[in-house]
């Protein structure tokens, strides 16, 4: 008995079927577009076809919701020597997934952007009665994203070491940059910055 699709169809049909047995759901027109090696539109028309004959449903407009309307036995096997080594399975899933440490990635960008708000001050001085309360809002800033105190408190000792280098350099004369920078503040906002 003739199978009730083309050959080229069988192919996408045994795909979909090999991919979601894989991954536990369909797979996406991009993820055929890129193993039958077609353009978006060639794929996309394709997929109405199959939905048109029968052979497949989906929800227009929702990814990942084609389902085989036929049994796996009724799909010819998927051909070409990239069949089996283009799908691959998805990644074990470990009890406990690798950490990404958030927490150093805040703090590198906020010492990042401590450096740069001295050089823009810089090249477009602030006085410093406006400067430093400002530097002292990006660095609460950074609390409010989640850095943890001890965080907080690295970024305001990199913040008292950046304002000494960059005093020093313009004003070598100066002793006390630290506590001229600090006056700068309100008292209730000094207290925190005690790790200078």
């Amino acid at each position: 008995m003739k199978p009730p699709y083309t050959t080229r169809q069988g192919q996408y049909l045994a795909y979909i079927n090999h991919y979601s047995t894989l991954h536990g759901r369909p797979p996406a027109e991009a993820e055929m577009m890129h193993f039958f090696q077609v353009t978006p539109p060639s794929v996309h028309q394709m997929i109405l076809t199959l939905e048109r004959r029968g052979l497949i449903t989906r929800v227009p407009g929702q990814a990942r919701s084609i389902r085989l309307r036929l049994p796996p036995e009724a799909l010819p096997p998927l051909r070409g020597a990239a069949a089996t080594a283009s799908i691959h399975p998805p990644p074990p899933q470990t009890e406990n997934p690798p950490v990404t440490d958030t927490e150093t990635l805040l703090l590198h960008f906020g010492k990042s952007q401590i450096e740069h708000w001295f050089r823009y001050n810089d090249q477009n001085p602030l006085d410093d009665s406006h400067f430093v309360p400002l530097l002292d809002m990006l660095i609460d800033s950074f609390a409010h994203a989640g850095l943890t105190a001890a965080a907080i408190q690295q970024l305001r000792r990199h913040a008292c070491e950046v304002y000494q280098r960059h005093r020093q350099q313009s004003a070598p004369a100066v002793e006390k940059n630290l506590g001229l920078m600090l006056s700068f503040l309100p008292p209730a906002v000094r207290s925190r910055w005690q790790c200078c």
